[in-house]
């Protein structure tokens, strides 16, 4: 992990927090709608079912809980945006939902049979304690789970994207540098942590998704409305850098289109671990 500017945490929390609650509602509508392909997966590597106590860590807008609370879990979902909250309570009423931070979990030791992190893991400063708290809270014999974007040669979404913008806009702005996107998108580095962190059996599972868009001009849009860093950047790109990268998305969406729709593929590590 060298070359990275070191990270002041609680600035870059701080702006998670802040951004992911004014982008929330546009969240709920495509990031989260995208990522809830694999939630049944996240949670059959859990073993989510009746009655197992399961914490949703970085629960965003509460997809990923209301898939468990219809396996008739019992659902507790945290997440550090409040306005994400507001939105998971309205989705799930039945589930308890809290503001809070994952690297400082409000819950007693032992107290989960079950813990899913989908997307989270890249959101926070400290990516190991907040593992080692979920081991904490996590009873004897659980499951954790986390996801993670691959990396752009394995995840065509994330080279259309960060690609347009790295070659005709520009990413030297100034927002509180972040951890590395794609650190958890290889498999020995997974394997390392969750092992470093106590974590037993670990195994790690490439799952596919895909984006649909109705037309390529459709792409840029929503990623703008529904990202906290990515939305930043290009809010603060020249009119004309905006433009270009604009019309570079829309140029490399349009391979993607087939029979009047548009989809992009994309993929996720699903790492799985159990507390001994």
């Amino acid at each position: 992990m060298t070359g990275q500017p070191p990270i002041a945490h609680e600035a870059f929390k701080q702006f998670e927090r802040d951004k992911f609650s004014l982008v929330a509602q546009g969240y709920d509508q495509a990031i989260a709608q995208v990522t809830s392909q694999v939630d049944q997966a996240i949670l059959d590597a859990v073993e989510a079912g009746y009655g197992k106590q399961l914490l949703d860590v970085a629960c965003g807008t509460g997809w990923l809980s209301a898939a468990a609370m219809s396996r008739q879990a019992i659902v507790t979902g945290l997440d550090y945006a409040e306005k994400m909250v507001v939105i998971a309570r309205l989705r799930c009423p039945e589930a308890e939902f809290q503001i809070g931070d994952a690297e400082n979990l409000p819950f007693e030791s032992g107290r989960f049979d079950a813990i899913v992190c989908s997307l989270g893991i890249l959101h926070f400063a400290d990516p190991e304690r907040a593992i080692a708290q979920s081991f904490r809270v996590l009873k004897p014999g659980g499951r954790y789970a986390f996801t993670c974007w691959t990396p752009p040669a394995r995840n065509p979404f994330m080279p259309l994207i960060l690609g347009s913008v790295q070659t005709y806009g520009n990413m030297e702005v100034y927002l509180p540098p972040r951890p590395p996107l794609f650190r958890f998108g290889e498999t020995a580095e997974c394997k390392k942590v969750l092992s470093s962190a106590g974590f037993t059996s670990v195994s790690i599972t490439e799952l596919p998704m895909k984006w649909t868009f109705s037309t390529p001009q459709d792409v840029m849009p929503r990623i703008v409305i529904s990202t906290a860093r990515l939305g930043s950047i290009l809010a603060m790109q020249t009119e004309e850098q905006r433009h270009n990268v604009e019309n570079a998305i829309i140029e490399g969406a349009k391979k993607y289109v087939m029979d009047g729709s548009l989809e992009i593929p994309a993929s996720i590590l699903l790492t799985v671990g159990h507390k001994p």
